[in-house]
């Protein structure tokens, strides 16, 4: 509840609406909800893990279904391995005893992060848009940096497109 007034998705009898101009929400541990989908300038994924290890994704039964039958899975061990209810109305999160959404894994000497489920991840991860505007996105650019060290475009992406989006996002001033 923010101001008196449910956030996020809503119950209309049987079918679930979201707020407009939303395209999800994540939780924090504590059931607090982060609408994301927000109009923002967009950049390409610095892998950071910040809103990984932050943030737990929305899932729903649906996708509870979905993912437990990629991996192979029951339902019930999946929920049991995997999903937490929330306290503050009917939803569950991802979440693992690691403190962190159960999928997140590191490659790269432990500096990118990478999602063992991303071909059929939770509509609340497809729905996050990385963005400079993105206090944890600036939070992933300074983990990214070695203490001393210029951080280069470069050494954050390997396609000239993507280096190509981050700059033109910078140019425009939106980003910062």
């Amino acid at each position: 509840m923010r101001g008196g007034r449910r956030i996020g998705s809503q119950r209309s009898g049987d079918s679930v609406r979201e707020e407009q101009g939303a395209l999800g929400y994540l939780c924090m541990q504590d059931g607090t909800e982060h609408k994301i989908g927000d109009s923002l300038p967009q950049i390409e994924c610095f892998r950071c893990g910040i809103c990984c290890v932050r943030y737990r994704p929305k899932v729903t039964s649906k996708e509870i279904k979905r993912i437990s039958h990629k991996l192979g899975m029951s339902i019930d061990r999946f929920t049991s391995t995997y999903v937490r209810a929330v306290p503050i109305k009917e939803a569950y999160i991802l979440q693992s005893s690691a403190d962190t959404c159960p999928f997140l894994r590191w490659e790269e000497r432990d500096v990118k992060a990478a999602c063992s489920i991303h071909a059929f991840r939770p509509k609340a991860c497809r729905n996050w848009l990385p963005s400079l505007s993105r206090p944890e996105c600036r939070e992933g650019l300074v983990k990214l940096k070695a203490d001393g060290e210029l951080l280069l475009p470069e050494d954050i992406y390997k396609s000239g497109r993507d280096i190509e989006k981050l700059s033109a996002t910078l140019s425009d001033g939106e980003g910062i």
